[in-house]
């Protein structure tokens, strides 16, 4: 009160009004401040967000466009293709067979309103579990079983297994009714453990931020499947969550098993050292990432759902120990093998979508540990491995699954990478050559904290610059390394080469195939050849890309000149490596492995020309793309001018087509 704007206001000290309005102002005043800064911060993350989430809107003809690597950027919905794309499939809906019993955090329940709206309304008896366990040495991978059973309940039990089976009965004590139920329960030795060496590891000078991972694997969806069929959940990605898409994602060999290794390892099988005759030898003594997290203080979960097909198990021994502190595979052993729970098509259990079992799972975790370091690995298969579109199953569970994680705020502090391990792998669609492309191009998603790229802006500006540089498993293993280890001086290393680097660092310019250690069948980077601009086709390319322009000028011809072809200044032409185009397929992943190739398959090649019209000299650069199946040429560019040109379209005011337009007067 003794400030000069209070005795300006007030000269009469003691006005009682004089008090009152000017405690309204400084309070209006500081409401005022507090809003502008809050939406400063909010436009200032939104900015951020939508940034990322912009996807470039002028047609390209290439994922990645760089001086060594061309992707070209395929119509997913290609009319060569347009007969295997079947229409987006319903959400599958587990309403058959209701559940009497449902988790509750660490409690399990008899779910009372759909035993009343069931045949047993009246004559349910009680319910009984069986915890399922798996000795924490074993020497099977494939070994559970199930401890005596309890006592019965029939209201609510306090859960002290992690997973159980629940039988219920009638009045008369006749059964009625299996469910099986996973739990996310403290462990005091896991608790202390990670106490002792996250404070050792966050009081190192060199580490200056800890953030969660959470890392879910959808099988076999290309990045082109996911537009066709996960629409909801790539918008949400994008435009909610300001994921980055690395639009370059190149899987570096066959299967899931060979793909998954580099991103956990950042080793090819060989260098791990494994091989086929090794199939007996447990994974137990691997140097796997998660370990290296849990080395450093964070609770880890490792969950699968398929068990008979999972990664490290199909056609070999899998982990004798569990790989991480939450370990799904004797629960999921115990389910799959329960015939009597599952029904359409081997994707429901009771009520819930066995995608939504496992997805639950993660989520309990998270919601455990959600002011604990901590790392999660998963890898789903059931619902997408079969059917090209068995991937639209997919959309609604993980859009919901992201929605959950978003609205309770459980991304705060965590990095999410949701990858798929490659295309489909098998079916006419696969004899394509689109789909020989998509084969080799998964999708791949990363999501860090507002905050974090608020805080990092050059980190954040490599990571955008990275969705259109090609990128490999390689890469997801040493961005975790990155974040494990977290130092805001990590040198930017521009033009720095490596197998792997991590996507916080610029992926050079120049990076091809070889460098990334992608193998040639799988490289998608297109092959360049200069063609003399006397070439036959360069020409005809041309004078189709002068007939494109032509058609845009008709609107404005009383104004505008139509133009003819000057010369062409160079010519490229890309297509797929002849490697991708022959492969058939390849057998064993280490020892004697074997590549077959067959006969080349008909593609779409592009012809990349530089050209200048007349009347007034206008250099243009354009893509076309001939498809050799129906010898029909396609515009798949935008016609970009990259000279000048000053008041030469000053006689029109549209704006799209001044870049060609030559004023008659």
């Amino acid at each position: 009160f003794n400030s000069m704007p209070f005795k300006r206001m007030c000269p009469r000290h003691g006005s009682f009004v004089c008090y009152l309005k000017f405690a309204v102002i400084a309070l209006s005043t500081i409401v005022l401040i507090s809003t502008i800064d809050f939406i400063n911060t909010t436009f200032r993350q939104r900015s951020i967000s939508s940034v990322i989430a912009r996807s470039w809107h002028a047609r390209t003809p290439y994922l990645v466009d760089t001086s060594a690597c061309k992707i070209p950027n395929i119509d997913p919905f290609d009319p060569s293709i347009a007969h295997f794309i079947k229409p987006q499939r319903k959400p599958v809906t587990c309403n058959k067979r209701p559940s009497f019993t449902f988790e509750n955090g660490t409690m399990l329940q008899i779910n009372w309103t759909a035993v009343s709206q069931s045949k047993w309304n009246g004559q349910f008896g009680y319910c009984k579990i069986q915890p399922i366990y798996r000795p924490p040495n074993n020497h099977d991978n494939n070994y559970f079983t199930y401890l005596e059973i309890s006592d019965e309940f029939n209201d609510t039990i306090e859960m002290k297994h992690e997973f159980v089976r629940v039988l219920c009965y009638n009045s008369n004590h006749g059964k009625i009714h299996t469910n099986f139920h996973q739990f996310i329960l403290p462990k005091p030795d896991v608790d202390e453990r990670c106490s002792l060496a996250f404070v050792k590891h966050k009081d190192s000078p060199n580490v200056r931020e800890t953030l969660n991972v959470v890392m879910i694997g959808v099988d076999s969806i290309s990045r082109l499947n996911s537009q066709r069929y996960l629409k909801r959940m790539r918008n949400y990605l994008l435009k909610e969550l300001g994921a980055f898409e690395m639009t370059g994602y190149n899987k570096v060999a066959d299967n899931t098993f060979v793909n998954i290794v580099p991103m956990t390892m950042g080793k090819f099988l060989e260098e791990v050292p494994w091989n086929e005759s090794m199939s007996k030898i447990p994974f137990d003594d691997y140097d796997f990432i998660w370990k290296q997290f849990a080395s450093k203080g964070y609770r880890t979960l490792y969950a699968e759902d398929a068990p008979e097909i999972a990664i490290f198990d199909y056609l070999k021994s899998g982990f004798h120990r569990p790989p991480a502190d939450y370990f799904n595979r004797h629960f999921s052993l115990a389910m799959t093998t329960d015939k009597s729970v599952w029904y359409d098509n081997h994707n429901c259990v009771t009520d819930r979508l066995e995608t939504n079992i496992i997805l639950s799972y993660i989520y309990n975790y998270i919601d455990m540990y959600k002011y604990s370091p901590y790392f999660a690995f998963s890898f789903i298969t059931g619902l997408t491995h079969d059917f090209l579109s068995s991937a639209g199953y997919a959309d609604v569970p993980y859009l919901e699954f992201l929605k959950k994680l978003r609205e309770n705020e459980q991304l705060n502090n965590t990095v999410l990478i949701l990858y798929s391990d490659h295309g489909m792998r098998f079916g006419k669609m696969r004899e394509s050559y689109i789909g020989k492309m998509e084969e080799r191009l998964p999708f791949l998603f990363f999501v860090f904290p507002q905050w974090f790229l608020a805080k990092y802006p050059d980190y954040t500006e490599n990571l955008q610059t990275n969705t259109r540089r090609l990128t490999t498993p390689f890469d997801i293993y040493e961005t975790l390394s990155d974040i494990l280890h977290f130092n805001e001086f990590i040198p930017v290393r521009r033009g720095f080469k490596n197998r792997g680097i991590s996507l916080f660092r610029e992926i050079p310019e120049d990076r091809g195939c070889e460098e990334a250690g992608i193998l040639p069948h799988w490289c998608t980077c297109a092959e360049f050849q200069t063609l003399s601009p006397t070439n036959e086709i360069v020409q005809k390319v041309a004078n189709n890309m002068i007939k494109e322009i032509n058609i845009q000028l008709n609107e404005v011809s009383k104004r505008c000149a139509f133009l003819r072809l000057g010369k062409i200044k160079n010519a490229i032409k890309l297509l797929p490596s002849e490697k991708v185009l022959r492969f058939e397929e390849s057998k064993n992943d280490v020892i004697n492995r074997f590549v077959k190739y067959g006969d080349r398959s008909k593609a779409q090649v592009n012809y990349q020309l530089t050209f200048s019209t007349v009347p007034g000299n206008a250099l243009f650069e354009a893509t076309m793309q001939f498809d050799e199946r129906d010898d029909s040429y396609k515009m798949i560019s935008d016609i970009s001018r990259i000279n000048e040109y000053g008041h030469q379209g000053d006689c029109i005011d549209v704006h799209k087509l001044r870049k060609f337009c030559y004023c008659k007067s």
